[in-house]
């Protein structure tokens, strides 16, 4: 942007970022989402070149449960990871978590390295699984409250069709 002044550009920057993170906090509850008609942009993630539209994130958590754990501690686990989905709210207490399921393994591949149980979870955008992964306080609880139960967890997250 040749000829515009440095401050032009960190006021725009300012207010494109602004609006990224009223979108996804909406303190206001103004419930703009990356659903709306403006969409939501998000500076911060430079995987796809900069700025640019969010996109459907996939998060896939996959448990292998110590052999102490028990059936019925597992269970408690895994009813309360699904319902993160209603009890993970936004600063204005929306809940932003798109989808969960979940189940035990019964892959008769034989491929799962001792991984018993798989849980998918899906945010409207990066934004929103950031949040969730590092800020949100009740999956930093819900981790903590099954550490003693889980031996090994693997993460693995995606954009539907960016390779």
């Amino acid at each position: 942007m040749r000829g515009v002044q440095p401050h032009v550009l960190r006021l725009l920057v300012a207010i494109l970022a602004a609006v990224g993170l009223l979108s996804f906090f909406d303190p206001l509850g103004l419930r703009l989402t990356s659903s709306s008609a403006l969409g939501s942009f998000y500076p911060s993630d430079t995987r796809s070149g900069g700025w640019f539209m969010s996109s459907t994130i996939t998060h896939i958590v996959l448990f292998k449960f110590k052999a102490s754990a028990g059936a019925e501690k597992i269970s408690t686990i895994s009813n309360r990871f699904l319902g993160l989905k209603e009890q993970c709210v936004t600063m204005a207490q929306q809940p932003y978590i798109r989808k969960i399921s979940g189940g035990r393994d019964n892959s008769p591949e034989g491929l799962q390295g001792g991984l018993t149980h798989a849980f998918v979870v899906e945010f409207e955008s990066a934004a929103e699984r950031d949040y969730y992964v590092n800020l949100d306080p009740i999956h930093q609880s819900f981790k903590k409250e099954i550490e003693p139960f889980v031996e090994k967890v693997t993460v693995v997250d995606f954009a539907n069709g960016a390779f």
